[in-house]
């Protein structure tokens, strides 16, 4: 197994339908992927959605009995993970069809990154492109493949984090560490909706209060 993508999901049920069959329709792959969804105990009506891709052999699904957030769901997925590499994509994003194998061989070119990341689209509500985005510029914390054994090493997410869980891990191991190469090729799709977590009130107070250092977590 090569490649292993985590889907994170907390009351995402009306896009995660979407955000699994791209993963699922990932071209020139030969079926050496898996996807793992963390359903961390939602409430809506996603566990009842995700019963239905059960049958699929590289599909495994994994339900939080209590919310842990983000970072610590994404923690249980990479562990679960027998993939040598690994991607999250947010339940409410999905991704294009070549973005396993443009990435993997990528990184298979680069031995010295601890990962890969692309550009990304802006997307609607109904998947038109608002804009295309530079990942350099204005990185997320999806939409880059990881060496997992790197991953791992680093310590994962930090579980008290569940804003700017993506941040916080580069602060802490530091630019030599985590090294991410670029490609500028828009692999991922962002979509851009009125429960996007970037635009919650919480949200944006903790990122305030990490970036003024009032929130410790990196060293």
């Amino acid at each position: 197994m090569k490649t292993s993508i985590i889907i994170t999901s907390y009351n995402y049920g009306r896009y995660i339908e979407r955000c699994i069959r791209s993963c699922m329709n990932q071209r020139y792959v030969d079926g050496s992927f898996e996807i793992i969804v963390v359903d961390d105990c939602s409430t809506d009506n996603t566990t009842e959605l995700l019963e239905k891709f059960r049958r699929f052999l590289n599909v495994h699904i994994i339900r939080n009995e209590e919310n842990v957030g983000v970072a610590e769901a994404a923690n249980i997925g990479i562990r679960a993970a027998v993939g040598q590499y690994v991607a999250r994509v947010d339940a409410d994003d999905y991704i294009g069809e070549l973005f396993i194998h443009m990435l993997s061989t990528f990184l298979e070119a680069n031995h010295d990154a601890m990962g890969i990341g692309c550009d990304y689209f802006l997307v609607d509500e109904h998947e038109n492109i608002l804009e295309r985005v530079d990942a350099s510029q204005k990185p997320v914390s999806c939409g880059i493949l990881y060496r997992r054994d790197l991953l791992v090493s680093a310590g994962l997410y930090n579980p008290e984090f569940r804003h700017c869980e993506e941040e916080e891990l580069r602060r802490r191991v530091g630019d030599d560490y985590y090294r991410i190469v670029r490609i500028p090729l828009p692999l991922y799709r962002y979509r851009m909706h009125s429960s996007n977590k970037t635009k919650q009130p919480e949200y944006k107070k903790f990122r305030e209060a990490f970036h003024k250092g009032e929130i410790q977590g990196g060293q």
